[in-house]
C-alpha cells in the first residue's frame, strides 16, 4: 500500500488528465460512436488505484467515511474492468445506440454507479476533513453531480456539449492529485 500512496497524486492526476482530453475529443468526434470513449478505462483504473492511495495517504484525517468510500471506487473500477473484459472477450461490448438491450446493463450501473459513488464520497470524506485541496474536492463533487444530472436530463440522445461538464470532475482530481504530490515534497 505504500507504493500505491506513493503515487497516488500522479494516478489522480493522470485520471483526471485524460478524462478531460477523452471528453474533448468525445464532444468534437459523434459522441454515440467515438472511440475516444476508449480512455474512460484508463481512467476507471487510474482514479480507482488513486483513491485508494490517496485514502492511504489521508486515513486519518478521512476516517471511516473515506476509507469505505476509496474500497468502494476502487472495488468498482476493478469490478468495471471485468465487466469490460469480459463483455471484449465475449464480443458484447457495443457501441450501436440500435443494438438489442445489453445483457450486461445491470453490472454495468452496478459498476459504473460503485466507482463513481466511491469517488464522490471520498470528494466529500475531504471536503469533511480539509485536507488535500478543498476546491478540487468540491469540483470532483460538483463535476459528477452536474453531470450525472445532465447525462438523465438529456435523454437518449443528449448533445454532445453537455458531456462537458464532467470536465469540472477530471480537472478537479488533477487539482487533488497536485496537492498530493505538493504535499509529499514538502
Amino acid at each position: 500500500m505504500n507504493l500505491l500512496a506513493r503515487w497516488a497524486g500522479y494516478l489522480a492526476i493522470a485520471g483526471g488528465a485524460v478524462m478531460v482530453v477523452m471528453l474533448f475529443l468525445v464532444v468534437i468526434t459523434n459522441p454515440a460512436t467515438s472511440p475516444a470513449w476508449n480512455l474512460l478505462w484508463a481512467v476507471v483504473a487510474s482514479l480507482g488505484a488513486g483513491v485508494l492511495g490517496l485514502y492511504e495517504r489521508t486515513k486519518s484525517a478521512v476516517g471511516r467515511l473515506g476509507r469505505v468510500s476509496a474500497w468502494l471506487s476502487a472495488l468498482g473500477a476493478l469490478g468495471l474492468l471485468i465487466v469490460a473484459a469480459y463483455a471484449i472477450a465475449t464480443n458484447q461490448l457495443n457501441t450501436d445506440p440500435n443494438a438489442p438491450p445489453d445483457p450486461l446493463w445491470p453490472f454495468w450501473i452496478i459498476t459504473f454507479g460503485a466507482w463513481l459513488g466511491g469517488n464522490v464520497v471520498f470528494a466529500v470524506a475531504l471536503i469533511r476533513a480539509r485536507a488535500l485541496s478543498l476546491s478540487g474536492a468540491w469540483l470532483v463533487l460538483a463535476g459528477a453531480v452536474a453531470g450525472v444530472a445532465a447525462s438523465i436530463l438529456g435523454g437518449s440522445n443528449p448533445p454532445p456539449a453537455l458531456f462537458l461538464v464532467f470536465v469540472l470532475f477530471g480537472v478537479g482530481w488533477v487539482m487533488l492529485g497536485y496537492a498530493a504530490t505538493r504535499q509529499e515534497a514538502g
